[in-house]
């Protein structure tokens, strides 16, 4: 796995109709939690894996956090994307999202106890 891998926020609108899709993971989270991602990196961690989405799970997952985020207007959901390739080895099958979203969905936590920047 690279020691370096590119996190980007990207807008909705460019998340759900980008063409390269297959190519790429996302993360749907808080504002707060998105800036420490894109600051410190991605965690590794197996206790507390980081989940990930193909982007035909983006639409389900941001339903969902906005639930959450419903009671804070102030915040507002932002979506991560990151290469596919630059995680493959790290990523185990996420079920229960998987059926919950109706798209593939992956928990990031390898056997590793670093931080991916």
């Amino acid at each position: 796995m690279p020691d370096e891998i590119r996190l980007t926020r990207i807008p909705s609108l460019a998340a759900t109709h980008a063409k390269e899709a297959g190519n790429f993971l996302y993360h749907i989270t808080d504002a707060p939690v998105a800036s420490l991602l894109l600051q410190n990196g991605l965690p590794l961690n197996k206790r507390h894996p980081l989940m990930l989405t193909e982007q035909n799970g983006i639409s389900a997952w941001l339903a969902k956090i906005s639930e959450y985020l419903h009671g804070n207007a102030s915040e507002k959901a932002v979506i991560l994307r990151l290469r596919r390739v630059m995680v493959e080895d790290a990523l185990e099958p996420d079920l229960d999202h998987t059926a919950e979203f109706a798209s593939n969905c992956y928990l990031l936590s390898g056997n590793f106890n670093r931080t991916i920047s």
